[in-house]
């Protein structure tokens, strides 16, 4: 299955691609979009060790010059101690704004790397290569970008839309079950807003393998929903906070916990 979405908001338009094995292509697809030269790609520890050997070659066999800004994993690395940590690095690989930051990770790395990206130089281009089935589905769409501050989630950010979003499903079975779980709440939240028949075919889903063999048709269906939804109010002042849903009470959780016990998608 090859899934294409465009997100369209008048004054910008970006492609979603949804393709197994897209992370080997990813160097070839990029080059359709950006003919310049150096690539700074913004990911964390985990997902370097796992897709390193990958993701660098499929750049580097498109002729970029890329180098990396590796952050730990966790909530906690979306914090200002953080982002000034990411422009150092962006200032020392002399990126500009005629070149495009990579952003490949989970929520954390999403938040962060685009609130970077829309900061630095008052914003260089990037794109989006979500990791985990949560960014998969919902927080690489739609221009959202943020840190925390001591007080609470995602208080300081921006709208910054990316040029493309790249979506994987494969690096999805590297995810901790803890993980994939947390990005199924996302999945339910949709199906009870918008969508009876997703609802209904998550309810059916026995194992982890039905979930695998459907993975595609659930991402599709959440990021359309998502894609329709910010195209009808991309500052999230209408019909866009329908997509809070559960999430304003998890955040709550999450903050009480001092992210130590619940994951997102648990909250």
């Amino acid at each position: 299955m090859n899934s294409f979405l465009d997100i369209n908001l008048g004054h910008k338009k970006y492609p979603i691609y949804i393709r197994k094995g897209l992370i080997d292509e990813l160097g070839t697809e990029i080059r359709k979009i950006y003919g310049g030269s150096k690539i700074a790609v913004i990911t964390d520890e985990n997902l370097n060790c796992l897709y390193g050997g990958r993701l660098f070659p499929a750049l580097k066999a498109a002729g970029f010059e890329a180098s990396s800004i590796v952050l730990p994993p966790g909530e906690k690395s979306k914090s200002f101690d953080t982002l000034l940590g990411i422009y150092d690095s962006l200032i020392d690989s002399g990126i500009n704004r005629s070149h495009l930051i990579v952003v490949f990770g989970g929520g954390v790395a999403g938040d962060i790397g685009g609130f970077a990206a829309s900061t630095y130089l008052r914003g260089i281009p990037y794109v989006q290569v979500p990791t985990s089935l949560l960014a998969q589905i919902d927080s690489s769409i739609g221009g959202k970008v943020a840190v925390d501050l001591k007080q609470g989630k995602n208080l300081v950010g921006s709208f910054y839309h990316p040029k493309a979003v790249f979506i994987d499903p494969e690096l999805l079975k590297t995810l901790d079950k803890r993980f994939l779980y947390d990005g199924l709440a996302e999945a339910i939240k949709y199906g009870c807003i918008r969508d009876k028949k997703l609802f209904l075919a998550l309810s059916d889903y026995n194992t982890i393998e039905e979930l695998n063999e459907s993975m595609e048709y659930m991402i599709h269906s959440c990021c359309t929903i998502k894609k329709e939804l910010v195209e009808k109010d991309e500052k999230d002042t209408g019909a866009r906070m329908l997509l809070n849903f559960g999430h304003t009470i998890g955040h709550a959780i999450e903050k009480y916990f001092n992210y130590e016990k619940y994951t997102h998608g648990e909250a």
